[in-house]
């Protein structure tokens, strides 16, 4: 039996070290998956999978040639098994950290990103004494108080305390590592996106046609939708849409690296149908990839997951799903995935749009396995060691 404890009334379980549920979610996942999967499912998420994957831009280059590049930087690739524009590269580690009597304490997720050998930067530091000074060597901690990494402070604290918004922490040690590939010509001139095998089969899931008008309504960072116009040469109509200017400057930069065609809209996409009402009717396809629990993300040193939580982001999914039936055409495809476990925000909400006037379709991926539904597709990461992942097809009836 996991370790739990109680807080304000409410039973907490500790299924991996810093991974905690509240029992009703946990009684939720334990109507699928027994004790053991549980416990082997957040433990793995608990490390990054042992293939970090790209996806080679071929607009721009071929896969043979993106590797043979990457060799000459003496970085070690190799293409998939399936999908022709993915590689991926093998995460080194777990690897032995130094110690050092000094530390800077990291947030949740500069330290899960120093946890695979990125720098440490103003931002994300939560927390530095103030007897750090530049060149002292210091250990990187994340919130629950597991070391990350070890490296060399940049700045003195007294400059961190003026907002320091650059390079605190040079890594020279981390629990895995990873090339910094952001630091190739490679990547600025926009010949690969750095993305998940699940999440580049949701871009095949789609299939983009030429002419076909395709909006992606929870879109940044682009990932998907650059991916979507990449597969149809640039011919697709693609829409994609986010809530802030900051997630769709997010979007344009990489759409511009890559050398993509796209039309961007800050909205709220629950109400792109009122203040859009040209689009409603008019799209061949949806994609959502909604906000989610992102219990599937990796690595993972520290998450919590409420009923309460997921409750609320239930509601806020299918708040998306509705807009988006307004938006096909008849016969319009939907594609819906996630980065997490929960059926309830999965398997349970596509059901619903059932209900709204979708079909559900067979999802031909050969890739993961089927999902709760039997239809559907779901990546495990014990299983397929991926991130966890969820994806469906729906069609909307005429």
């Amino acid at each position: 039996m996991p370790k739990h404890h109680t807080e304000g009334g409410v039973k907490i379980i500790e299924v991996a070290r810093g991974i905690e549920l509240d029992q009703e979610v946990y009684r939720h996942l334990l109507q699928y998956m027994d004790d053991g999967e549980l416990d082997s499912y957040f433990e793995s998420i608990r490390k990054p999978p042992r293939r970090y994957y790209v996806r080679v831009n071929t607009l721009k280059v071929s896969t043979d040639e993106l590797l043979r590049r990457l060799k000459e930087h003496g970085i070690t690739a190799y293409r998939d098994e399936v999908l022709d524009e993915a590689i991926w590269l093998p995460t080194e580690g777990p690897n032995r950290v130094g110690a050092s009597r000094r530390y800077v304490v990291a947030d949740k997720y500069a330290s899960e990103s120093v946890y695979l050998g990125s720098n440490l930067y103003g931002p994300g530091v939560l927390y530095m004494p103030n007897d750090i000074h530049a060149g002292d060597e210091v250990n990187v901690v994340s919130p629950n108080g597991d070391v990350v990494a070890l490296g060399v402070a940049k700045i003195n604290a007294s400059e961190f305390r003026r907002g320091f918004r650059g390079i605190v922490v040079e890594t020279t040690e981390s629990v895995y590592r990873l090339p910094k590939l952001r630091d190739l010509d490679e990547w600025r001139f926009g010949l690969f996106y750095e993305q998940s095998l699940p999440a580049q089969w949701v871009g095949r899931l789609i299939d983009p046609g030429p002419n076909e008008t395709i909006i992606d309504l929870c879109s940044a960072p682009g990932g998907k939708a650059t991916h979507v116009a990449q597969l149809s040469g640039n011919k697709a109509i693609i829409i994609a849409v986010d809530r802030s200017w900051s997630k769709v400057r997010q979007i344009e930069g990489n759409a511009a690296r890559l050398g993509v065609r796209l039309m961007t809209y800050i909205e709220d996409s629950r109400f792109l149908h009122l203040n859009h009402p040209e689009f409603i009717g008019k799209a061949d396809k949806v994609l959502i990839d909604p906000p989610c629990s992102d219990a599937g993300v990796r690595p993972k040193l520290y998450y919590r997951l409420t009923m309460t939580d997921l409750i609320n982001l239930v509601a806020y999914q299918r708040q998306f799903i509705k807009v988006a039936y307004s938006l096909l055409k008849p016969n319009g495809s939907l594609i819906y995935s996630t980065c997490t476990l929960p059926p309830m925000e999965n398997e349970d909400n596509v059901k619903w749009a059932t209900e709204l006037g979708f079909r559900l379709e067979y999802v031909n991926v050969p890739a993961g396995q089927r999902a709760f539904d039997g239809v559907s597709r779901r990546f495990h990461p014990h299983i397929q060691d991926t991130p966890g992942f969820f994806m469906a097809k729906l069609t909307k009836l005429p």
